[in-house]
């Protein structure tokens, strides 16, 4: 089980991620309905509602983008106002609003205090990281998503005991049903924070996070594995501390596995 009472060792978040896209929004429509609402008064040129969503999107990207939101929100910004604007004229009723706002939240919850979404291992990765897997060690991925990592692991070998952790809902749901469909009995599924799970019993830790975790993960890590055993961060980097091994992989994004050995 999870230690509730265990110190957080998380950094200190920003202001949250939906707090800056809500700000965001609000400011862009008030904004780019203002001045449309002034030119109709002094009969300037006419500003249609596709036109008006479109700025809107594009000023409330680009707000977010100054105000410390990560890259990935730019779709999410441009595509809110359309969105909105297709949901009223289609006259949905409010529940729909509503219920598509709780969907997002529970796929990206770790996305509005840990700056840390919803990313994906494939299957280059997959590959990569069960030949890094001790024989007869232990494996984590913090942070699991839906699960593909964690059977993968568990079906490249009957003598690796693989655990997975994850916060979100929906995904950890996802990661449950797939984990029980896989009939593998060397994987264990948590739900929890996994700031506050001891990593020492483990012989390689695997995370697929954002940039902004990774300096207090490596020091968690410095502090808890045992000597020898792995840290292997997919993509994002931990400034000051270059790893002792990178693996570049031969897929599109040509992914690069950066281990630490502690």
């Amino acid at each position: 089980m999870i230690d509730t009472d265990a110190p957080d060792a998380r950094p200190s978040p920003g202001p949250r991620p939906v707090v800056t896209v809500a700000l965001s929004q609000a400011a862009a429509f008030a904004l780019v309905w203002g001045i449309a609402f002034t030119l109709q008064r002094v009969d300037g040129p006419d500003l249609s509602l596709t036109l008006r969503l479109a700025l809107e999107g594009a000023l409330a990207a680009g707000l977010g983008l100054r105000w410390g939101l990560a890259k990935w929100w730019l779709p999410v910004q441009l595509a809110l106002p359309m969105i909105a604007g297709a949901a009223l004229m289609l006259d949905l009723p409010s529940w729909v609003f509503a219920a598509g706002f709780v969907l997002l939240a529970l796929v990206f919850w770790n996305a509005r205090g840990e700056r840390v979404p919803l990313y994906l291992s494939n299957r280059r990765t997959w590959t990569a990281l069960s030949e890094l897997a001790p024989k007869g060690g232990r494996v984590i991925d913090l942070g699991c998503g839906i699960g593909g990592t964690l059977t993968h692991l568990a079906r490249a070998g009957d003598d690796i005991d693989v655990t997975g952790i994850e916060s979100a809902p929906i995904p950890y749901l996802l990661a449950w049903i797939r984990t029980r469909l896989s009939g593998r009995r060397n994987i264990t599924l948590r739900y929890g924070n996994f700031w506050k799970h001891d990593l020492g019993d483990y012989d390689m830790v695997y995370a697929f996070l954002s940039p902004a975790p990774m300096p207090a993960l490596y020091e968690k890590a410095r502090a808890e594995m045992k000597p020898g055993a792995l840290l292997v961060s997919n993509s994002f980097e931990v400034p000051g501390h270059p790893p002792d091994e990178t693996r570049i992989l031969d897929d599109r994004r040509a992914t690069r596995l950066l281990i630490w050995r502690m």
